[in-house]
């Protein structure tokens, strides 16, 4: 497994982790991230009112901004 596919993995498991949320908002979790980098993969949060446990579990795995 590369790293990208670790990094989607991890997130996949937060997207079911909060399945509730994703569905009622029809939106997957790869809708709210852009994954950037090569060497060193950082996820930057672009949906804005993504909730905050959420958005805490991706900040205590990736570097986000």
């Amino acid at each position: 497994m590369i790293k990208d596919e670790f990094t989607i993995a991890y997130l996949r498991a937060i997207e079911k982790k909060h399945k509730e949320y994703f569905d009622s908002k029809e939106i997957g979790i790869m809708d709210c991230v852009v994954i950037s980098g090569t060497k060193l993969i950082t996820v930057h949060v672009v949906k804005q009112d993504l909730p905050n446990d959420i958005c805490h579990e991706i900040e205590t795995m990736f570097w986000v901004d």
